[in-house]
């Protein structure tokens, strides 16, 4: 099989939201939102524009319309050191609870919110725990906005596309679709570049991942959060709540550190034109997209 295009493209990406934004179960943000004044959140954000300035990196920010509201001058401190501010929703709700039409409100919302502080208007959109919808695309498009990256191509208890492609794709023939890397193992795809595979498997089965998707001309995708970087203790309600909590909270600094000291990373912006190159329309109806 011949590699695919892609294969010298590294990619960095940050989604910005705080320790409370968890989907599963689903919490009312309300209470959170009113009483963090996302002190902690900034802190974590300037540590992790510091390790990127120290190794001359940069990256894409998804960042969700609400803090961007409440913490303008972190979204401005992103784009000051020179990286790609993008959109992560206006607030953490999965986008089939909130619907089309405030999803359309908020968005445009959130395009004004972005380009009042960088004077832009974000291209690049990631939803809120990957949950993408039929829907999502056509209104991205109509929106004006240049990719996506909603799409996660792994099947978890918790979110995933497992048949969706795992290179870029121009969805419809409209929209640029950048999945996030999975690894191909046994016939399944397996997650490992951010978030809670990135910290449970060892450092030799993330080189393996990498080495394959290389091997398979695939670009590498790779996201972490803010929370990835602190050890905050939460007091949520529920058991299931706290055990989720407890699954995503947890410093992976030494390894994150030495991700970027062995590998090269871009922001989507800077790869954007050579994802496209040779990039193929695809339907969504090849695959399963959650309604």
């Amino acid at each position: 099989m011949t590699p695919l295009p892609y294969g010298h493209l590294n990619i960095l990406t940050f989604d910005i939201e705080d320790w409370y934004h968890i989907n599963y179960p689903q919490l009312d943000f309300t209470v959170y939102d009113k009483e963090e004044d996302h002190s902690l959140l900034f802190s974590a954000v300037k540590k992790i524009l510091s390790f990127l300035k120290e190794k001359n990196t940069k990256a894409t920010f998804f960042i969700l319309g609400r803090i961007a509201e409440k913490k303008p001058e972190m979204v401005l401190s992103i784009a000051e050191d020179g990286h790609e501010v993008a959109l992560h929703g206006y607030e953490h709700y999965l986008l089939k609870d909130i619907g089309k039409e405030q999803f359309k409100r908020e968005t445009e919302k959130c395009i004004k919110i972005f380009e009042g502080i960088t004077g832009k208007i974000p291209k690049g959109f990631r939803a809120p725990s990957w949950s993408a919808t039929p829907w999502l695309f056509g209104i991205l498009k109509e929106m004006g906005f240049e990719y996506d990256a909603s799409v996660f191509p792994v099947k978890t208890p918790l979110y995933g596309i497992p048949d969706a492609p795992r290179h870029p794709f121009f969805i419809d023939g409209n929209l640029f679709e950048i999945p996030t890397s999975v690894y191909r193992l046994s016939g399944k795809n397996m997650g490992f570049s951010g978030g809670i595979f990135f910290k449970i498997f060892p450092w030799m089965v993330i080189k393996k991942a990498i080495s394959k998707i290389k091997g398979e001309g695939l670009p590498l995708i790779f996201f972490f959060h803010p929370w990835d970087f602190w050890d905050r203790p939460g007091n949520l309600p529920g058991f299931k709540t706290r055990f989720m909590f407890d699954l995503k909270i947890g410093n992976i600094e030494k390894r994150f550190l030495r991700l970027i000291d062995n590998i090269s990373m871009v922001p989507i912006a800077s790869a954007l034109k050579d994802l496209k190159k040779g990039a193929q329309i695809v339907s969504s109806s090849k695959f399963q997209v959650p309604s």
